[in-house]
This record gives structure tokens, C-alpha cells and sequence, in this order.
């Protein structure tokens, strides 16, 4: 498993994005996902591979990636879902992998 963090560029806490919006807004649109029960306030599979997604504070993200072939696979999918909450937000988002 590997967890990261998205968090604003600016330091600056994030808008708040309606739970509706989550799949959205944190779900990959370049890659097939589904919806699913898990940890978190949003979980989604793509293929073999898990993500949970928490706003644990208003101004960070966590992410848990679960089952991805690789490392690069998963910073790919966590990478997009920090660009797709800048793009929803006007807020420049910045990813950080802090465990593998």
C-alpha cells in the first residue's frame, strides 16, 4: 500500500467540494473507475487497485492506494487526482508519496 498526501501549493485550505461531486472530482478520468464501499470519505477500483480518499483536514487529503502494479501506476493515479481537485477547486494542487 501506498499512502500520499494532496494538499494546496499555497498553503491555504482547500474549498469545500459537496460529497456528490467526489466521484468527479477525485476519480481519474483517463482510466476506467467504479465507486466503492471503503475507508474514507470516497473509495474507487481501477482494475486490481483500490483508493480510499479522507479530507482528515481542511487543508490536506490523504490517500491510500491499494493493489496498484506499481509504484509509478499508483503515483499516476494519485497525480491525476490532485490536477482534477485543482481544476474543480482553481487551487494548484501538489501530491506528496509519503509511504511505499
Amino acid at each position: 500500500m501506498a499512502e500520499y498526501t494532496i494538499s494546496a501549493a499555497s498553503g491555504d485550505d482547500w474549498p469545500v467540494i459537496p460529497r456528490d461531486a467526489f466521484p468527479a472530482v477525485l476519480q481519474p478520468q483517463s482510466i476506467a473507475c467504479d465507486s466503492v464501499e471503503g475507508d474514507g470519505d470516497h473509495s474507487f477500483r481501477t482494475g486490481n487497485t483500490t483508493v480510499s480518499a479522507s479530507w482528515e483536514l481542511a487543508s490536506t487529503w490523504y490517500v491510500h492506494v491499494d493493489g496498484a502494479p506499481s509504484l509509478d501506476a499508483a503515483d499516476a493515479i494519485v497525480a491525476e487526482m490532485a490536477r482534477q481537485l485543482g481544476e474543480a477547486t482553481g487551487v494548484t494542487a501538489n501530491y506528496y508519496r509519503i509511504t511505499d
